[in-house]
């Protein structure tokens, strides 16, 4: 037996390189089949990156693609001159607007001028149109909207007056490459004019996306009218007092109650006229409101020509500054002011004529800034005391008293408030047009 088993385990040894030999150790054909199978695997893997690695590749760090731009044109259809105003937004994936870039433009006179010539009137909307459409790509023309809203000017005018001008204006527009319908003519509700004006101002200054009791309240002084508009701190007194000025509004997904009154007839033109006409509607006047030098100058308001000369004055050749401001007081006086005492407790932008008289009074220059109402009261008397006459600027003593007065006497702030004047926001113009076009993008014409 033990021979036997010797003689077996000497024949394995000897014939060990066999392949076929039976007792061989399975064990290592196990390891073969493994290590077949990781190297396919491994070639699998290999080729799968090699043919799509590039594709793969582009899946990880190619960017989300630039969201395509959307834009919007309207038109400012005011009482002194007509403004275009063309936008670029851009969406961000919350679904709100960031501005991008705009186009603004102006001619005048304004539309109420061509009451007797509404095809002229038209004809100077489409030249703000070729604006436009150089601004636009064409490619985006189609799915662009278009809107004119008249303000003061056609608001002032007798109702088959400004239809007449409306109605060209339309025309026009059915022959335009931009989007319109039933909706993109109109006069404007001062409210709403207000509301996009106040919303302009605070988009621009990024107030709008976070808490809304930091936004700023805002003030138009327009040529025909003038807007105030602010959220009101006491929201519950003020809807109790002044119902009638409230308006629920939408922003950026919260609703909130905004004061907003449009006075017409305080614009700042049609405040000249007024102080013109306060002893009768003639159209030869005579006014203690301006030099003595002026001798029929002329001043057109709607559809009227005023002829205006200065009174004389015991200031010699200045204006008597104590009487024309007594004049001023007693035409904001015949218009009621609300006098919110909420807006004591607003940080107050004004815009438009309010900025353009500062910076001719040195108050401010192109970047504007803080202006108290002493200084503007300051800056009306120095004017009406200069006794070189200004022909470039005949009513400029009258312009800034009126200001001051409409302030303090019209809207009850102390003299010590101080204003932000701002003509522009990081290059954009201040214009309720922006603030039209973003709820049109928003919500449709």
């Amino acid at each position: 037996m033990e021979r036997h088993t010797k003689k077996t385990k000497k024949i394995v040894e000897e014939d060990d390189t066999y392949t076929n030999d039976k007792t061989k150790p399975e064990v290592n054909q196990t390891k073969y089949l493994l290590y077949s199978i990781f190297a396919i695997t491994l070639v699998v893997i290999y080729s799968y990156y090699t043919i799509y690695q590039s594709d793969f590749g582009d899946k990880v760090v190619k960017k989300q693609p630039e969201p395509e731009p959307v834009y919007a044109v309207i038109i400012d259809a005011g009482s002194t001159g007509s403004r275009v105003l063309a936008l670029a937004f851009k969406k961000t994936p919350s679904g709100s607007l960031e501005l991008e870039d705009e186009l603004f433009v102006q001619v005048k006179p304004g539309l109420s001028s061509f009451a007797d010539n509404p095809k002229k009137g038209a004809e100077s909307i489409d030249q703000l149109l070729a604006k436009a459409k150089n601004f636009v790509p064409k490619k985006y023309w189609k799915n662009t909207p278009l809107a004119m809203k008249a303000t003061a000017g056609l608001r002032l005018l007798p109702t088959e007056k400004a239809d007449g001008i409306l109605n060209e204006v339309i025309q026009l527009f059915k022959y335009n490459p931009f989007y319109t319908n039933e909706n993109s003519v109109a006069i404007m509700d001062g409210i709403d004019e207000g509301l996009f004006s106040w919303f302009t101002v605070n988009f621009l200054l990024d107030r709008l996306n976070g808490k809304l009791t930091n936004t700023v309240a805002a003030l138009d002084l327009g040529g025909g009218s003038i807007q105030i508009t602010f959220i009101p701190t006491n929201s519950k007194q003020i809807v109790k007092e002044l119902p009638e000025f409230i308006t629920e509004y939408s922003i950026m997904n919260e609703k909130v109650n905004l004061y907003s009154h449009s006075y017409l007839g305080l614009g700042l033109m049609a405040a000249r006229k007024s102080v013109f006409t306060v002893d009768g509607d003639l159209l030869n006047v005579t006014s203690p409101c301006v030099q003595e030098a002026a001798k029929g100058t002329p001043y057109k308001f709607a559809q009227n020509t005023y002829h205006v000369t200065g009174a004389p004055s015991k200031k010699g050749p200045a204006v008597d500054y104590q009487l024309c401001k007594s004049i001023i007081e007693g035409v904001v006086k015949t218009i009621y002011t609300d006098k919110p005492k909420d807006l004591l407790n607003q940080k107050i932008v004004a815009f438009s004529y309010f900025y353009d008289r500062a910076q001719d009074a040195g108050l401010v220059g192109e970047e504007g800034g803080d202006v108290t109402i002493k200084s503007f009261y300051e800056a009306a008397e120095k004017e009406c005391s200069n006794t070189n006459y200004n022909e470039l600027r005949p009513f400029k003593c009258l312009d800034l008293t009126y200001i001051s007065v409409l302030l303090e006497q019209g809207f009850g702030l102390p003299v010590e408030t101080s204003v932000s004047l701002l003509n522009t926001i990081d290059g954009h113009e201040i214009s309720w047009a922006l603030g039209a076009a973003y709820h049109i993008l928003q919500n449709g014409l």
